[in-house]
């Protein structure tokens, strides 16, 4: 059993790898991509706000046409992580070691200087022909600590405490003589060579090889390797910026993840536990008032949609003047902070239930009745096999035979969807649930992502999902072996 849970584990591996590969070519050759959807985000803000800084006139100048920005556009990709070639992009999202380089010069002119902010660090770097001066946006004097602008009149660094601190871009230390200086790193700079896309005037796009310099932190080979922020990839949970969002995908996903898992956990154990019961007892009483009535219920229950039983369940027991009676929340996993804060252990554990129950109950009608008739159906047809039919004739109440022999048995077909069930809980069979009771959960944080087509979002929740799958289609192996020992994945010599 531990080897087959092995090479589960294993084949985990190739699977994460087939699904980033498909998404990686979709998002490569549709057009559409991470680039041009946050270009378009920023074109139809110039559009509506007039031309800024993040965008200037098109070739003519009086054509009116919004364009970005090339040293814009530059740094967009490296934000997005497209300053890379194809292929090191796409090992970048597996599994990679490559230090990130914090400017090029397509982003400063010789000159000038650039603020940038580059692993957490806020920093000014001054481009001298050939030559890339880094400081810490940092002037320190008499105790007090300011940061720095550029003034491009004089072409020095100012501080915004005191316009009498200025300090040469060159060297970092004070103009006119003074004993401060900024605190200046190291770094190197390497010439590469880059497909790129250019945008021509007349809107047509060519690909091209171009060189540029790129600017990288100066680090000892050992230092970096052991360094967390030069290795990339998912399989390290190192997940993109979201376009729209502009946040990283792991942080939005672990902020939705405990709403849905509350949910889908919750709703995946009421409705197996309640359909098992129901199940069994509808098939001890098979033809009975009581077998009839519950079908009668199943069915109704199974011809209302969860959506539609959500409305009703607002409409009818919501907070509004025109309910019936106001039982449950309109919104939300709990009351407002102003109010949850206010209460206790058990009155937050209250208010948690409470306003679970409506969308719990609205996620379990959707599988409710298919599970239970699925539990009945697979009972019956177990007290008629040839070994519960033996068991009787040795004189085993029909008791002893249910739970001692035909239960196990029975439960295979209900492990078999085990997995399509519990992602879907997360997923799917959430997401118009989360939208009606306006949960936040990962079902809506997916669906939006579609929608507004963001690539490194989608690429997360999808790489999350595929796991949670793979990882309950694992788990329903192992419960084929709980229910029926027989059952062994070991390969056995004949």
């Amino acid at each position: 059993m531990w080897s087959y849970l092995l090479k589960r584990f294993l084949l985990m591996i190739p699977t994460g790898i087939g699904v980033i590969t498909v998404f990686f070519l979709v998002s490569e050759f549709v057009p559409g991509g991470p680039l041009d959807q946050v270009e378009t985000m920023i074109i139809d803000q110039a559009n509506q706000a007039g031309v800024g800084d993040l965008a200037t006139l098109g070739a003519g100048g009086g054509s009116g046409v919004i364009a970005i920005d090339p040293r814009m556009r530059m740094q967009i990709k490296r934000q997005l992580g497209l300053n890379h070639d194809p292929l090191a992009r796409y090992l970048r999202m597996l599994l990679w070691y490559g230090p990130d380089s914090m400017i090029s010069s397509r982003e400063v002119d010789d000159g000038f200087a650039r603020k940038l902010s580059f692993q957490g660090r806020s920093l000014w770097v001054y481009r001298q022909q050939d030559t890339y001066h880094v400081y810490e946006n940092e002037c320190r004097s008499a105790g007090t600590s300011s940061q720095l602008r550029f003034d491009s009149e004089t072409a020095m660094l100012v501080s915004t405490a005191d316009e009498a601190l200025r300090f040469e871009p060159e060297t970092g230390r004070q103009a006119g003589g003074g004993s401060l200086a900024l605190v200046r790193l190291p770094v190197k700079v390497r010439s590469e060579s880059f497909w790129e896309t250019e945008y021509l005037a007349s809107g047509e796009r060519r690909r091209v090889r171009e060189t540029r310099d790129e600017v990288y932190l100066a680090e000892g080979r050992w230092a970096a390797l052991a360094s967390g922020r030069n290795w990339h990839g998912m399989f390290l949970f190192k997940f993109p910026v979201s376009i729209t969002k502009n946040k990283a995908s792991l942080e939005l996903i672990r902020e939705r993840l405990p709403i849905s898992m509350r949910l889908g956990i919750a709703s995946f154990f009421i409705t197996y536990i309640s359909c098992i019961l129901l199940g069994i007892s509808k098939a001890v009483r098979n033809g009975t008032v009581f077998d009839s009535v519950t079908s009668v219920l199943v069915l109704v229950g199974y011809g209302i949609p969860g959506f539609v039983l959500a409305v009703f369940l607002i409409q009818a027991f919501g907070p509004s003047g025109d309910s019936w009676i106001s039982l449950i929340p309109l919104r939300g996993i709990h009351s407002p902070p102003e109010i949850y804060n206010t209460l206790g252990a058990w009155g937050k554990f209250w208010d948690n239930v409470h306003h679970m129950i409506a969308p719990v109950t609205c996620l379990t009608i959707q599988s409710f009745a298919g599970l239970t008739m699925l539990t009945k159906n697979s009972v019956l047809e177990q007290f008629h096999q040839l070994y519960a039919v033996a068991a009787r004739a040795r004189g085993l109440s029909r008791r002893k035979v249910l739970f001692k022999h035909v239960l196990r048995n029975s439960l295979i077909p209900l492990v078999t969807g085990f997995p399509a069930r519990f992602v879907m809980m997360f997923f799917a069979g959430s997401l118009l649930i989360e939208k009606i009771f306006s949960l936040d959960g990962l079902g809506l944080l997916s669906f939006t992502a579609l929608v507004e087509r963001d690539y490194p979002l989608i690429i997360s929740n999808l790489f999350i999902f595929t796991f949670i799958g793979l990882a309950c289609r694992l788990l329903s192996d192992i419960g084929y072996v709980i229910v029926d020992p027989r059952i062994s994945f070991e390969s056995r010599k004949g």
